[in-house]
């Protein structure tokens, strides 16, 4: 058994990373590790988690783990990849890695000697997956698009919290869903060595609990626009205003188009893409792995059927990670250095209205 410790434990470990790990065999969940001890301990009970900690060096002393999952707000991640890093244990972080690239410098230089992986999630979502695998057959990629909406601060009445905090989230929607967006771009489309972009907060400010009003200092909605070493036009739409609905909380599209066909991967459609070349008829291929049961294609519960299926692929994933394995396309903090360093570039051309170049990618 791999036995895994958690730094961290919000509604994101608790409805998807954990159980991840529980539908897969070899995960043994040792301990949690929180700012508060009530909540920590109630987290804990809920996950089955047998012990709790409030300082992520006792923890990691204490129980001598296989691997640290990091699981907290994005202020904390240096800190915990520094204290696994100094024991020699495996990290998996979740995404924003750092809030800056002069924070995941550093933890690439903390973690150097031990195996990383960082929870880039669409990485894993099958419909992506089978996107990657067939870019080959668009020819020469002219031009990548991605969209991605989260609903997360639609509601103009919701109090303000860490998310609209330039402290926790620097360049707030860029910070939450940016770093997926340019991960794929990357992924799929080479090094992005030029950007630009425009940014913008649709709700100025949030109910502070108080009966009082907080600024909300990070921003609502970006575009990004960028080019590759390889010359892929990339734009990137990202918004955390995306209307609720009890069918989603999130949306992502990806248009890929090449010199000889097209592709559209949409997560309303997660276990499919749109697939055109030779001047063929639009087609729609299938992703192989989910078990559908089923499902009707473009429903809720096939949504959730994929979800499971890319939570156990992940999990699987960290595993092996933790096991010195290096599976195929499972992201390093490395990588999520060289994407911070794109968020941050991306970040600076929003409040000057220029391009910004950036240097190939190198150790910091």
């Amino acid at each position: 058994m791999t036995r895994i410790v958690l730094f961290g434990h919000g509604w994101w470990a608790q409805k998807y990373l954990v159980p991840g790990l529980r539908s897969v065999p070899g995960a043994d969940l040792v301990a949690l590790c929180g700012r508060d001890t009530g909540r920590a301990q109630a987290a804990a009970a809920n996950l089955g988690v047998g012990r709790t900690f409030t300082d992520i060096h006792a923890m990691l002393e204490a129980t001598e783990p296989d691997g640290l999952l990091i699981v907290s707000p994005p202020s904390s991640h240096v800190d915990a990849v520094r204290a696994a890093g100094a024991q020699g244990v495996p990290v998996f972080c979740e995404k924003p890695l750092g809030r800056n690239g002069t924070e995941t410098a550093e933890m690439v230089t903390a973690c150097a000697n031990v195996p990383t992986i960082v929870g880039f999630t669409q990485r894993w979502h099958p419909g992506v997956r089978l996107a990657a695998r067939l870019t080959d057959e668009l020819g020469r990629l002219r031009h990548l698009r991605y969209t991605s909406a989260s609903c997360i601060a639609a509601n103009a009445q919701a109090a303000w919290d860490w998310r609209s905090d330039s402290q926790q989230y620097a360049y707030g929607v860029l910070s939450d869903l940016g770093p997926h967006a340019v991960d794929i771009a990357e992924w799929l489309g080479g090094e992005i060595t030029d950007v630009t972009a425009t940014a913008h907060t649709v709700f100025p400010d949030r109910p502070d609990g108080r009966n009082g009003r907080r600024a909300v200092d990070n921003w609502d909605d970006c575009v990004v626009s960028a080019r590759t070493a390889d010359d892929v036009a990339v734009s990137l739409a990202l918004t955390r205003v995306l209307p609720p609905s009890p069918y989603r909380r999130f949306q992502h599209r990806l248009e890929l188009v090449g010199d000889s066909g097209t592709l559209t991967y949409d997560s309303d459609r997660p276990a499919e893409v749109v697939l055109t070349t030779g001047g063929a008829a639009p087609r729609v291929v299938r992703a192989d792995g989910p078990d559908l049961n089923g499902t009707t294609p473009g429903s809720f519960q096939e949504f959730m059927a994929v979800s499971d299926h890319a939570a156990a692929r992940e999990a699987a994933d960290i595993l092996a990670v933790f096991g010195g394995q290096k599976p195929t396309a499972a992201p390093t903090v490395a990588d999520g250095h060289r994407g911070q360093v794109v968020l941050d570039a991306a970040a600076a051309s929003a409040r000057t209205r220029t391009w910004t170049h950036l240097k190939k990618a190198s150790s910091p």
